[in-house]
C-alpha cells in the first residue's frame, strides 16, 4: 500500500492545518520531521491501528482518546497538551491545584501503578521512607534506601494515590516459545497476568472456562492463521482488545489488502513485528474492562 495517499482517496495530511480537527497534532508531527503525507502511517504504527482508522480520526469522523494522545506524546518526549494546542498543565489537576502524574511503583505488596504528586528535590543527606525519581518521561517510586535511585535526582512525595484491583488477564496465542516469553515478560512488567497458549485449541479451552480482558494473537500459526480464534473471541466479547502480531506483511506471506479488512471487520489492532512492547501494552490497557461472565 502506498503511504503517500490516504486509503479513502483523499489524504488528511494534504489539507491545511487550519482545516479539520487536530491542527496542533499535525503541526507538531511536521515539526518533528514527519511530512504531511506520512503522518497517518506514522500515527497508525505508534497506536497499532489500521491507517484507515487513523485517517477517520484526522477527518473528525472519530476522535483520538487521551490515552492514544499520551502514546504519541511519550514517543516524541512531549506532553498531551502540546499535541492538543493547549498550554501545558491546563487541566488534569489533582488535590489542591497541584498536578498529579502516573507513577510506576517499585514497592513489594503494593500495586504497580499510582498517581503521584511529586514534592521538591531532596538534598543529598535528606532521608525519606519513599522517594520519587523521574527517568525519561516516567515517575518511579522506590523505598528511600533502594539502590535503584542512586545517580538520580530524588524527590519527596507530596501525595501518592493508590488503587488495588485484580490485575488484568491477557491471553497470548503464540506458537514460538521465545517470542511468547518476550511478550509475556513485557506485559507482566506492565502489571498484567499473561496466560500463554500455543494452539487455537488451547485458547478455546481456556475461553470455555473464563474469558480474558485482552488478547495478543500471532496471526500465522503453523500452516494456518488465527482467524477462527479471533472469530470465537469476538462472538463472546465484542469489544475486548485484540492485538494481532505478525511478520507476514514484511515477508509477503500476507498482504494489507487481505489482513487489514479482516482486522477492521473484527476491530483488532495490527502490530507488525518487530513492534514496541510498550505500545502493545498501551493498546491493551486502553480497551480492557472486566469480561462479562459466561
Amino acid at each position: 500500500m502506498n503511504d503517500d495517499h490516504d486509503l479513502a482517496g483523499s489524504s488528511p495530511d494534504a489539507t491545511s492545518f487550519d482545516d479539520g480537527p487536530y491542527p496542533a497534532l499535525k503541526a507538531f508531527l511536521l515539526s518533528r520531521g514527519v511530512p504531511r503525507h506520512k503522518q497517518t502511517a506514522e500515527v497508525a504504527g505508534l497506536l497499532g491501528l489500521a491507517k484507515t482508522s487513523v485517517f477517520r480520526k484526522f477527518k473528525g469522523e472519530s476522535s483520538f482518546s487521551l490515552p492514544e494522545l499520551k502514546v504519541i506524546a511519550d514517543h516524541f518526549a512531549t506532553d498531551v497538551d502540546t499535541l492538543r494546542g493547549l498550554a501545558p498543565g491546563h487541566a488534569d489537576r489533582g488535590t489542591g491545584g497541584a498536578a498529579t502524574e502516573p507513577a510506576r511503583l517499585h514497592l513489594p505488596g503494593l500495586p504497580a501503578q499510582g498517581q503521584l504528586q511529586p514534592g521538591p528535590a531532596l538534598a543529598a543527606d535528606d532521608v525519606c521512607d519513599l522517594v520519587a525519581v523521574r527517568i525519561g518521561e516516567q515517575w518511579h517510586v522506590h523505598a528511600g534506601s533502594s539502590p535503584e535511585v542512586r545517580g538520580h535526582v530524588r524527590h519527596g512525595i507530596a501525595s501518592l494515590r493508590l488503587t488495588s484491583a485484580p490485575r488484568p488477564r491477557v491471553a497470548l496465542l503464540e506458537d514460538d516459545d521465545n517470542a511468547a516469553a518476550v511478550v509475556a515478560m513485557a506485559l507482566e512488567g506492565e502489571g498484567m497476568v499473561v496466560q500463554t497458549h500455543k494452539t487455537s485449541a488451547d485458547l478455546s479451552a481456556s475461553l470455555a472456562r473464563r474469558p480474558f480482558q485482552g488478547y495478543v494473537i500471532d496471526w500465522l500459526l503453523g500452516a494456518g492463521t488465527a482467524e477462527a480464534a479471533i472469530r470465537q473471541i469476538r462472538a463472546g466479547q465484542p469489544s475486548a482488545p485484540i492485538a494481532i502480531t505478525t511478520g507476514a506483511l514484511h515477508t509477503g506471506a500476507e498482504t494489507e489488502g487481505s489482513l487489514i479488512p479482516f482486522a477492521e471487520q473484527f476491530s483488532v489492532g495490527i502490530f507488525e513485528k518487530p513492534f514496541r512492547q510498550a505500545v502493545l501494552a498501551s493498546y491493551l490497557r486502553r480497551g480492557m474492562t472486566d469480561p462479562s461472565p459466561r
